[in-house]
Order: structure tokens, then C-alpha cells, then sequence
């Protein structure tokens, strides 16, 4: 049995949590033992991990460690993990605490996912560009680049311009928890007169609901048809309300806050809409296709996806849509057997 060490910072809400719970249920535990590093108790998702997954807490860095140059702390830092490994996956990407334990652990191989397109990521955010100075350095240590998508493979690459193994291994979408909680009761309800549209994510300047919500005014100002719902919370919370009102469309457009079941609202609405500015992959995407929704994303959204065309304007992509009586339920098993594949043979 195969022994395989995977660092994560938390499992609170957010993409890269949700893709590693999914992650963690597609193993098979008769060949792998898992040994999950947390750094932190405040985790959401712990409750659903596989009860066979053994979750260990280790304290974490200091804030400065942030800024300071990974090497640096890297001569300073002494690995407490005695446990050998076959494998030490650091799964974050992000945290200097995953980095660190995943390469000084005792491994035969250490691989690191990449959740985003880094190249897009530093142009749009000037604080991420100061940390990925500080750690950088990490990259070299790795064996293997787990990439979510082509695109954010090809980013990578272009940017880091490191000569390794690079793999794209795409999220793997739970269908089932998704078909489980899709038809759950709740008092929540749509206008079922109108094209009841959704889009879902954190709340920050990365997911462009900024630039959602300004399209979809120019959609009402041609026709009055439709509804949005904004599933999600975060920092750019008051900012998004705070436009709604200055574009008059509380009427036609609502921000849901976060909700533990998601699906349920999405699986009441006839479409989902994404004008992210940057993706890794996108899984909102994903998990609206498996509930047999309409997508209407941005053309610079598809090298992060397979078989699933963007519109070059997203104003007619919405006009063109239609109210669907039925819809059918897509398990996306082909999807996720071949990404199944993938992990085993790597």
C-alpha cells in the first residue's frame, strides 16, 4: 500500500477545498494510505471527508513568513513529520506552509496541483504578484505539476519556464452529492414566468460579477424577461450591491449569500452565467452542466474547459436562451473516470 502525505491549508469554503474533498472520494483506499495535513481547525468541508483519510493539524507559520523569500525561510524551517512517504502532494499551491512540509518531508516524489491561470492572475492582482516573488523559488523542488486545465498548464509554463513533468488533471465533479441535494426542499423560489439565470462563486474580483452584473443590464435594457442570482459571499459583497443600486436593477438581480446547498438554487434557474476574469478551470461550470443548465460564459473562458463554447458577447448569449420544461441530469461519468485514470497512474 502506497503512503501519501497531502497538505492543504484549510477546508473552509472556496474552489480548491470543494476539489480536494471531491479528490479525496475518488481514491482507492485499498491501495492508498492518505495522510492529510491541515493548518487549521476552521474547516467547513472536515465533516465530509472519507472517514479512511487520517487528518493531522500542524501549527502554522507566522503572517511576515508571507513576504519573506521561500528560501530563506525554507534554511530556517524544521519539517516535523517523521513518517515516510511515497508520495508528498502539495495540493494548496499557494500556502508556504504546504511547500514547506511537502518538501522536506521524507518523499520519493513530490507533486504540487496548480488551481489557476498564474499568468492572467499577476497582471490582475497586484498583491498576488508581491507573494509570488517571495515564493516562486518552491517551484524547483517538485517533481510533478498537476495543472486543472490546459490552459492554466500552458500559463504556468509560460511563466515559470521550469523543464518538469506536467500533467493536466481536471477537477473531479461529485454528480452524486450534486443529485442528492438538487431537489432538497427548501422555502427558496424563482419567478417561474421568467429565464431565471444563476452564477456562483466567491465574491471577489477574480470571478468579474462586476462585469456580470454590467451585462446584464444591457439584457434588461433590451428585455425585461429575465432574473440573476449571485450565489456566494465575499469581499466584493458591498461593492456588487452597492452597483446594483447605482444600475437600478435590484428588480433583476439578487445576491443570495452563501448557501451549504447550492445546487438546489441552481437546479431551480434555466441557465448559468460566468464572466470570470481568470479561471484555473472553472467547477461552478461543470456542476451547472450536470444539472442540465444552459451555459452562457465568456469566449476567454474555454481554454479552461473541454467541449464547452464561450459567446463572445454574453449579452446575446443570454438574449438567446429559452425556458426549458425538463432537463436531464448528467453524472458526467465519462469526466470523471478518465481523471480517476489519471490520478491512479500517476
Amino acid at each position: 500500500m502506497k503512503k501519501v502525505a497531502i497538505f492543504q491549508k484549510d477546508l473552509n469554503i472556496g474552489g480548491i477545498e470543494r476539489s480536494l474533498i471531491n479528490f479525496l472520494h475518488c481514491i482507492d483506499y485499498s491501495k492508498y494510505e492518505i495522510d492529510l495535513y491541515l493548518f487549521s481547525k476552521n474547516n467547513l468541508f472536515v465533516k465530509e471527508i472519507d472517514k479512511r483519510v487520517n487528518v493531522i493539524y500542524l501549527d502554522k507559520l507566522p503572517s511576515i513568513t508571507k513576504v519573506l523569500k521561500f528560501n530563506l525561510i525554507k534554511k530556517m524551517y524544521k519539517c516535523k513529520i517523521t513518517k515516510e512517504y511515497d508520495i508528498a502532494i502539495d495540493y494548496n499551491s499557494y500556502s508556504t506552509d504546504c511547500a514547506l512540509n511537502a518538501i522536506m518531508c521524507s518523499a520519493k516524489k513530490r507533486i504540487i496541483w496548480v488551481h489557476n491561470d498564474i499568468e492572467v492572475k499577476l497582471k490582475e492582482e497586484p498583491k498576488y504578484k508581491i507573494l509570488f516573488n517571495a515564493f516562486k523559488a518552491k517551484y524547483k523542488y517538485f517533481d510533478t505539476f498537476c495543472c486543472v486545465s490546459k490552459g492554466a498548464k500552458d500559463a504556468f509554463i509560460r511563466v515559470t519556464k521550469l523543464d518538469k513533468e506536467y500533467l493536466v488533471v481536471p477537477n473531479i465533479i461529485d454528480t452524486k452529492k450534486i443529485e442528492e441535494q438538487k431537489d432538497i426542499k427548501t422555502d427558496f423560489k424563482v419567478n417561474d414566468k421568467l429565464i431565471n439565470i444563476c452564477s456562483t462563486g466567491r465574491l471577489v474580483h477574480q470571478k468579474g460579477f462586476d462585469l456580470l452584473i454590467e451585462e446584464f443590464k444591457k439584457v434588461i435594457d433590451e428585455k425585461k424577461d429575465y432574473h440573476l442570482y449571485i450565489i456566494g459571499d465575499g469581499e466584493e459583497k458591498d461593492n456588487l450591491q452597492k452597483l446594483i443600486k447605482e444600475l437600478k436593477m435590484e428588480e433583476y438581480i439578487t445576491l443570495t449569500g452563501k448557501y451549504d446547498n447550492p445546487f438546489n438554487i441552481m437546479n431551480k434557474c434555466d441557465a448559468f452565467a460566468l464572466m470570470s476574469r481568470y479561471e484555473g478551470q472553472g467547477m461552478a461550470i461543470l456542476e451547472a452542466e450536470s444539472l442540465g443548465l444552459d451555459i452562457v460564459i465568456s469566449k476567454h473562458l474555454e481554454k479552461y474547459l473541454d467541449d464547452i463554447k464561450g459567446y463572445d458577447s454574453v449579452k446575446e448569449g443570454i438574449l438567446s436562451l429559452k425556458k426549458h420544461k425538463k432537463r436531464k441530469f448528467d453524472n458526467l461519468k465519462e469526466y470523471n473516470d478518465k481523471i480517476i485514470k489519471i490520478v491512479n497512474n500517476l
